[in-house]
């Protein structure tokens, strides 16, 4: 089972990580993308809230299954989302509050956790039998990936602009 102590603080810092590197930057720069088939910063800060959003619900799901039931986590395609949420139009701050408070509600539920309840699982359909565990690693990784991304976009700017 992985570090959940060592998860759980970069699971909750992540959020700040974000807000720090998207601050000041100019709405050109918030819509800018490498090419049409890539997502703007604008697009990775709605999606971090929507995909928060759903992460949460699955690890709920999960924490509040009882006994030998194991809920099924339903999956969903994220770029039919974005494209009918219309992210690069978003309001990305209202998206990145969203995605700030939802993470620091959840860490604080699951920092009250036992350290039998990351073993209960759940039933994704793609991905099988995931444990509360493998949840959190999951989206902790989610959020840092994509913090990569941003940092990238803008070093991409940073030589478009050149």
């Amino acid at each position: 089972m992985p570090d959940i102590k060592s998860l759980l603080d970069t699971y909750s810092r992540t959020p700040a990580k974000i807000e720090l590197a998207v601050s000041g930057l100019s709405e050109s720069k918030l819509r800018w993308k490498p090419n049409p088939k890539k997502w703007s910063i604008r697009e990775i800060v709605c999606h971090l809230a929507d995909a928060e959003i759903v992460g949460v619900s699955r690890m709920l799901l999960v924490i509040a299954a009882s006994g030998s039931t194991s809920p099924a986590l339903v999956p969903y395609d994220q770029d039919v989302l974005a494209e009918r949420s219309t992210y690069n139009t978003a309001d990305e701050l209202l998206a990145l509050q969203t995605f700030k408070v939802v993470r620091k509600t959840t860490t604080a539920k699951l920092r009250s956790l036992p350290a039998a309840a990351f073993e209960k699982i759940g039933h994704h359909p793609a991905r099988g039998t995931m444990t509360l565990a493998m949840l959190l690693e999951l989206y902790t990784t989610h959020g840092e990936k994509h913090l990569k991304q941003i940092e990238t976009l803008k070093e991409q700017l940073l030589t478009a602009e050149g």
